[in-house]
């Protein structure tokens, strides 16, 4: 449930049901505005009239509009909760060795196998992840079996989506009974709340609720702690860390008095860069600094310049040209994109050893890799997640150097460790290969291919230009090394 973030999808694409249509029509087309000097335009009656009459019906056709996104919501809810009771009933077609079975010959792990599968189905088919997919199968049953009147609400347009998230979170760790209760008290807010106001005040209808529990589920949440990491635009990206409050609270109240201090003393960079840059320091090289040494400011006098005492550990694949200094051809960072050459020539004169991974200027075929490197993973190991770059499941973007390596063709049956027989595959889309009735192949022209329970296919597209050529006579004459020390 907490990783669904889906966006909602476009209007135009929604189909109202049959007992939801719209109740208005187009609205008239305004008339000209008249010009600033002109008699109508300053007594302010006919055509200011006009015009109101104009945007009150379209902000009801903007209102109509919202509460079909909503009755459209609850539809694909329900139908979601539908497909699942069908997988379960007949789980034969998500997971193998299963024909014949139903819901009670289900153990435990074969129940989970079945809807892990109906989530990659679900997942591809709507262009989202299989985590979201999860979140949205999870979301259904929660509403449809235990919060069945805000479901109606949504239904009929009376709440949101967010709405709905916010009772959902708070029902969990509730019984039946309790789940009723918490419902009735807490659902007319919903109704008449914004989702922001709401979402503070089902947390305090909760709690008087039920006090007694905060403490178990302080306890669970703490146990879901983790760090997030996403690229964002013009080589950013966002560390995410969720953590007890108090933590976080205190990391950010420690950043802020420094940026408070070091502002206070003259210093030109705004509050908020200060706070990034101290947070960057204490995570590379702590707070301590040396005597002279200006926080969050690296050699050049820069702030949050300097990548610390932290070595790099990432795969940066740079044309040739662009390493010796004669192009700006972008770098590739392993798991973000294309980023600055300048700071692909700082990450490689830092780093400990190479991968040489050289691309021909001209064609960005590989031509050569080199077998050195700081801490040594085997070499076909290194060649797959160069080839790979991500995990090949369908929508996943995990990094390849986090990867489980998948054998395409079973070891048990016969299959070798090979460059051509192996595929990075993140351990949810490894273990849905083997443990359900999703196919996966590669296509002629190198493409990964997924065929579905259900019989769909599904085309995932390599993301990397990295080829492997066989060294010969034939092209020595092309190849290109790299000189013994980093030319900077």
């Amino acid at each position: 449930m907490d990783e669904y973030r889906e966006p909602p999808d476009e209007p135009d694409e929604w189909v109202p049901s049959e007992d939801h249509e719209r109740s208005h029509q187009p609205p008239p087309t305004p008339p000209p505005t008249p010009p600033a000097d002109s008699p109508k335009s300053r007594e302010g009656d006919i055509g200011d009239d006009a015009v109101v009459g104009a945007l009150r019906a379209r902000l009801d056709g903007v209102v109509d509009d919202s509460q079909l996104i909503a009755a459209a919501e609850a539809s694909r809810l329900r139908g979601t909760y539908a497909m699942l009771q069908d997988a379960l009933e007949h789980p034969g077609v998500f997971i193998p060795n299963a024909a014949g079975l139903t819901r009670a010959d289900l153990t435990g792990e074969s129940q989970g196998w079945v809807r892990s599968s109906l989530a990659q189905e679900v997942g591809a088919a709507l262009g989202i992840t299989k985590s979201q997919a999860a979140g949205l199968i999870n979301d259904a049953e929660a509403l449809c079996e235990t919060l069945p009147e805000t479901l109606d609400a949504l239904d009929a347009g009376e709440v949101t989506r967010q709405h709905a998230d916010a009772m959902i979170r708070q029902s969990i760790g509730l019984n039946a009974d309790e789940v009723a209760a918490f419902e009735a008290k807490a659902l007319p807010n919903a109704i008449r709340q914004s989702p922001t106001q709401f979402c503070r005040a089902v947390v305090k209808i909760r709690e008087a609720l039920f006090p007694e529990s905060i403490s178990q589920r302080r306890t669970d949440a703490v146990t879901k702690r983790r760090v997030e990491c996403y690229g964002t635009q013009d080589g950013m990206g966002v560390l995410s860390v969720s953590a007890p409050i108090e933590v976080v609270q205190s990391l950010r109240n420690a950043a802020r008095l420094t940026a408070r201090a070091l502002k206070a003393a003259g210093d030109d960079r705004t509050v908020a860069q200060i706070e990034t840059d101290a947070i960057i320091d204490a995570l590379m090289i702590g707070f301590t600094t040396e005597p002279g040494d200006k926080p969050g400011v690296g050699a050049s006098g820069v702030g949050a310049d300097r990548l610390g005492s932290i070595r790099p550990t990432v795969y940066v694949t740079v044309p040739v040209m662009t390493l010796l200094g004669h192009s700006d051809e972008p770098a590739h960072l392993d798991g973000y994109g294309p980023i600055a050459p300048d700071m692909a020539r700082e990450l490689a004169a830092q780093a400990p050893s190479f991968t040489r991974l050289l691309t021909h200027p001209e064609t960005g075929a590989v031509l050569s890799i080199g077998r050195h490197s700081y801490a040594v993973p085997a070499d076909l190991k290194r060649a797959v997640q160069l080839r790979d770059e991500t995990c090949i499941g369908i929508g996943c973007d995990r990094s390849a150097t986090t990867c489980d390596l998948d054998h395409r063709k079973e070891w048990q049956r016969g299959g070798e460790t090979s460059l051509s027989n192996l595929q990075a595959a993140c351990e949810q889309h490894h273990m849905i290969r083997h443990h359900t009735q999703w196919d996966v192949t590669v296509t002629d022209d190198n493409h990964i291919e997924w065929v579905s329970p259900l019989g769909k296919t599904y085309r995932v597209p390599r993301t990397s230009n990295v080829q492997f050529a066989q060294a010969n006579a034939a092209n020595n004459d092309e190849r290109m090394e790299l000189p013994d020390a980093p030319p900077f």
